[in-house]
């Protein structure tokens, strides 16, 4: 490494996100380097010749950009440095950070000083090193067969890709299936949904490159290099899917109903039954949580199909990528109570208005009240649980409510017209060539009246619904026949489960977050995991099916164009080794095997982690990259600009603790200013000795988070324990140490540790 070398710093003000939060003249002032500059969005096609410009100018050596998260901007800056080494650029993360997580305007400013010193004492102890490019397996993981992931796969399969779509549920079809009619602004009509779907699931079902998994479910996953190790779990459907005809005997004598969750709880099945009338696999399934095993359907069944003893099999999957359409449930009606819709059986939702008025419905298609009768007065509430800011309530808006309500109340004049129809509405959203639909919804002669009912009651044989008309400024009684409810959409239990498995970050409303809104809408924070479908947010069904071919078009790119992977992994002196394979058994990520007399190292599975380092007794393993110096330099940069009296944390992640702490800024949330983090490949690197100069040196605590999932979580744990046993030998408060797990969907949980934290140790300076 040369003495003088030049480094060159690039103040990025984001288009206010960093300037408006932090002083950039005063950080201009503090920093020592060859050249710096200050621009308004550094990320611009302009920016790379600014960059450029300054880098020939000056003769500049290294970069240090001061920004936003590498998560973000990493690639797009390695290439603007061009043409410098990628490796030869460090970025500053001040915007996440700092602007986005402190208010206070000094403090903020002297962290980001503090994290940008760091940058440049790191990135003196950078070489010049090229990245390794990887294929991934092409194989494709499609979790979830809604509308989303059937169009997905097959956009996939259709580009000669191997899929496998993973339903939890018995069929294929997702919410679709049982929507009834759909609307289209465009013909300004309701068109029926299974004939839209049934194309689409014929086809599927024929292509020779997607495998169709139902009653299965992922319930583990593991990451090594580019490759998705699955654990999925099926479910035993009891009845033969190759032998079943369909032909309905075993049903007929089956003498258990329940009612029948398809048809939203509104009509009865039996124990043995099928989903719908074209559910996929087209056999029968027995619900054994009903089922009295008196084993009539098994002697019933000319073709020897049921299978009484069957047990659940698990399945290894292994996956270049995966896209998550694990769909979306609706607003549990019990949080609102005053609607009544646990009380009165004329009180619904939409979804049970919906297969009311579906041919294939429990009442075919006609509209009647519990009695029997027409209704003549149907009240529709809007903003259940949606825009809703009272306890368990969704303050976002579920976007598609308004159309359906539109769509059930014009088939309602369609078949009924003498009934009255009113919708209670807090604003009618109603985007795009909605607005026509609106138009003709009114023509039609539904009512609308702006106001959120505050209660249902039964008042003899009507409803009145209470709300108020916050147009007139008055407080109204309706009397109905009928309410039907317009519930929210939340994401699914099995988008929450699959969120903790893969271990993708979420927003804070428990939908799968995508990469970013604008730009990487359906990437996640999880490099090869895609989003589509209402497992991301709220949508209707061409949003769904859009999405979906998205994420499929993304997959392809991801396949085409391979990994680019970070080269600071391990490498073999093949002068020095002796091939004694310690380094072949020490190795978690199992990247390491022996070739033709030499050790082979796999870059795609190896982290650089450190651990074959420690029991090569010929010192023949290095980790490209001086990852040992850059931490201790990195400490350095940030305790040289400690301010007297100032309490510093120092927070070490790797790549996912990394984006969850990204997550707490995209969230707007906040933590302690003392808290800085320093981003590291593998935590497993943090050595003993790291942590000892940084205590030092001045640092109040140090704090290491890893992922649970990592295979290298248990030693780091134990190496963690030992030192905290060492520091206290030599008189130091161990509990100035802390390890802690890191998950990217609780963010949330990662920010108020750093506060626990931080408290802890304003409590330990305290009584020193």
């Amino acid at each position: 490494m040369k003495d003088d070398l030049k480094v060159g710093v690039f103040l990025c003000e984001c288009g206010g996100n960093i300037s408006d939060t932090i002083d950039l003249e005063k950080v201009k002032e503090s920093l020592d380097v060859e050249f710096i500059g200050q621009f308004v969005n550094l990320c611009s096609l302009n920016g790379r010749k600014l960059i450029r410009d300054a880098i020939f100018d000056h003769g500049l050596d290294r970069i240090v950009i001061a920004a936003c998260s590498p998560i973000s901007h990493e690639k797009t800056f390695q290439d603007y440095i061009k043409p410098l080494n990628p490796y030869l650029m460090d970025m500053a993360n001040i915007r996440e950070q700092c602007s986005w997580v402190h208010s206070d305007k000094d403090r903020a400013t002297h962290k980001a000083i503090t994290l940008i010193n760091a940058s440049i004492e790191k990135i003196k102890q950078s070489d010049a090193v090229d990245p390794i490019y990887c294929q991934t397996p092409k194989e494709v993981a499609v979790i979830g067969g809604g509308i989303a992931g059937m169009n997905a796969a097959l956009s996939l399969a259709k580009q000669g890709t191997k899929v496998t779509l993973i339903e939890q549920s018995p069929s294929i079809g997702g919410q679709m299936a049982k929507i009834g009619k759909v609307f289209s602004p465009v013909k300004i009509a309701e068109e029926c949904g299974m004939c839209l779907l049934n194309p689409i699931l014929n086809e599927l079902v024929w292509n020779e490159n997607i495998e169709v998994l139902t009653n299965t479910k992922v319930i583990e996953a593991e990451r090594r290099g580019g490759t998705y190790n699955l654990i999925l779990e099926k479910s035993p459907r009891y009845v033969d899917v190759e032998k079943c005809i369909g032909c309905g005997k075993c049903a007929e004598v089956c003498e258990i109903e329940v009612p029948d969750d398809w048809n939203d709880n509104l009509s009865m099945r039996k124990a043995i039954y099928r989903p719908f009338g074209q559910s996929y696999p087209e056999a029968y399934v027995i619900d054994m949580d009903n089922c009295s095993k008196c084993g009539d359907c098994f002697r019933q069944c000319n073709m020897k199909a049921i299978r009484l003893k069957s047990k659940s099999e698990r399945i290894p999957l292994q996956v270049g990528s995966i896209i998550v359409a694990t769909g979306h449930q609706l607003f549990d009606m019990d949080k609102r109570p005053e609607y009544g819709y646990n009380r009165y059986d004329d009180v619904i939702t939409q979804s049970e208005l919906g297969r009311i008025t579906g041919v294939n419905g429990p009442t075919k298609g006609k509209l009647l009240k519990a009695n029997g009768e027409v209704p003549k007065r149907v009240v529709m509430i809007q903003c259940v649980g949606s825009r809703d800011e009272k306890p368990d309530g969704h303050r976002y808006c579920s976007k598609i409510c308004c159309t359906v309500a539109l769509k059930n109340a014009n088939i309602i004049k369609h078949k009924y017209p003498d009934t009255d129809v009113l919708i209670c509405y807090t604003d009618i959203r109603t985007p795009g060539m909605f607005e026509k639909y609106y138009k003709h919804t009114q023509e039609n002669e539904v009512r609308f009246l702006r106001g959120r009912p505050g209660e249902v009651v039964k008042k003899g044989d009507n409803f009145i619904v209470r709300t108020e008309d916050t147009i007139k400024g008055e407080f109204v009684e309706i009397e109905a026949d009928m309410v039907v409810l317009s519930t929210a959409m939340e994401p699914s239990q099995g988008t929450k489960e699959i969120a903790e498995i893969l271990n993708v970050g979420t927003t804070e409303d428990g939908f799968i977050k995508e990469s970013h809104p604008k730009i990487k809408p359906v990437a996640t924070d999880v490099q090869g995991i895609f989003v589509c479908g209402t497992a991301h947010d709220p949508k209707d069904i061409t949003d769904s099916i859009m999405q979906g071919i998205a994420a499929a078009s993304k997959v392809s790119e991801y396949n085409y164009g391979g990994v680019e992977i970070e080269p600071f992994i391990a490498e073999i002196d093949r002068e020095k080794c002796i091939l004694c394979g310690e380094c072949v058994k020490r190795c978690n990520y199992k990247s390491m095997n022996i070739q033709d007399d030499e050790v082979y190292i796999n870059p795609m599975s190896c982290n650089g982690c450190g651990k074959c380092l420690i029991g090569c007794n010929q010192r023949a393993i290095t980790i490209n990259g001086n990852i040992d110096e850059k931490i201790t330099s990195t400490i350095k940069g940030v305790l040289s600009k400690k301010r007297e009296g100032q309490r510093m944390i120092l927070v070490f992640l790797d790549n996912i603790g990394y984006t969850a702490a990204d997550n707490i800024g995209v969230n707007r949330l906040s933590y302690p200013d003392s808290i800085h983090i320093i981003k590291v490949i593998s935590v497993n690197r943090v050595r003993p000795r790291h942590i000892q100069y940084a205590l030092e040196n001045g640092a109040d605590g140090l704090f290491i988070g890893e992922f649970p999932g990592d295979l290298m979580y248990g030693e780091v744990e134990r190496k963690i324990q030992n030192v905290k046993d060492r520091i206290a030998e030599l008189g130091e408060n161990p509990e100035r140490i802390t390890f802690s797990k890191v998950y990217i969907p609780y963010y949330s949980g990662l920010a108020r540790k750093f506060i626990e934290f931080d408290k802890k140790i304003a409590e330990l300076d305290e009584a020193k």
